[in-house]
């Protein structure tokens, strides 16, 4: 005979395992009624046409009414970016090469050492030397532009939302989709609203390159200690102190991470913002791949690789903590 010991009650380890047996042939017995009732409505193998929604219309008909609406507001952007594009664009092409050589040599010495200053010497007389200078500097102005441009908007939104916790739940699903979504699908709307040409480009560099550095700034700030914070406000630092002389000082390596991917992914988008009528380096590879004309676009993909090895060096020791072994080319 049982004993009340003996039999088995809610909770008991016997008792879960009983109910876990029951689980999956009771799971599959279900998915198998749901199939056979979905065969004999006949919608097993097609999705029911009945629950579909048209999202991309009502997207297409946003962007009409937009367009209608803001007409203005997006000439205006289109007008404020090219002033700050041209003349930057005009400045690189304007600058001597050997000038240009000699700022870059001495910054990658300052940052990085002899040994990696020679080297980005040398790539850059290779751009020269292949007639890719024009299109280098062109390509500088576009990534140059979309860079500070996603850092002035990156670092300020990363310190909010290392303070505003809200913000930070409501901001990293954005990041997260911005991070996801197809490069080319930023050209849609870009060339929609702001025509052809170096804006769109770098508009659309400027979404899909932005979000390493907000991440980075966000996390830099949240990691630092807390006793240095507490040390701080014993002292009498107020929140703005705390912020300048305390939190950006110690999130500086990170941060500097964070604007060095941005850089990297801004360099990464100058092939896709060709397409939109960037010109540089970008176009020629993907002039490259219209025509068939392998060495052309080799030569500039080559291009395209040392500038990205320059700019990612020469970021990589502005993050250096001052005293950090800088030797390594």
């Amino acid at each position: 005979m049982s004993t009340p010991e003996s039999e088995s009650r809610p909770g008991d380890p016997d008792h879960l395992a009983s109910l876990l047996r029951w689980r999956w042939p009771l799971a599959v017995a279900l998915l198998v009624a749901a199939g056979l009732v979905l065969a004999f409505l006949d919608i097993a193998t097609d999705f029911p046409s009945q629950v579909t929604f048209g999202l991309d219309s009502w997207v297409d008909r946003a962007q009409l009414w937009m367009v209608a609406h803001w007409r203005g507001f997006f000439r205006s952007i289109t007008r404020v970016l090219l002033q700050v594009l041209v003349p930057i664009e005009d400045l690189l092409l304007w600058l001597p090469w050997w000038l240009f050589m000699a700022l870059v040599g001495l910054l990658a010495w300052r940052v990085r050492g002899y040994k990696f200053a020679l080297l980005a010497l040398a790539g850059l007389l290779f751009i020269g030397v292949v007639q890719m200078w024009d299109q280098a500097m062109r390509t500088l102005a576009v990534v140059g532009s979309a860079t500070v441009m996603s850092v002035i908007v990156a670092v300020p939104v990363g310190i909010a939302m290392s303070k505003k916790e809200r913000l930070n739940r409501l901001m990293l699903p954005i990041l997260d989709t911005m991070q996801t979504m197809p490069s080319y699908v930023y050209l849609i709307p870009a060339i929609y609203f702001l025509g052809l040409g170096k804006v769109p480009a770098v508009v659309a560099t400027m979404v899909y390159a932005v979000p390493p550095a907000m991440r980075l700034t966000n996390l830099g700030i949240r990691l630092v200690s807390p006793e240095l914070k507490e040390a701080a406000r014993a002292f009498g630092a107020t929140p703005w102190q705390m912020l300048i002389k305390v939190e950006l000082p110690l999130a500086r390596p990170t941060i500097m991470a964070g604007i060095n991917q941005t850089t990297m992914m801004a360099l990464a988008m100058v092939v896709i913002a060709s397409l939109v009528g960037a010109q540089g380096l970008g176009a020629d590879v993907l002039a490259g791949i219209f025509n068939l004309e392998f060495g052309n676009g080799l030569v500039a993909g080559i291009g395209i690789v040392i500038l990205a090895i320059i700019i990612d060096r020469i970021t990589q020791g502005l993050a250096q903590e001052p005293g950090a072994d800088r030797s390594s080319p």
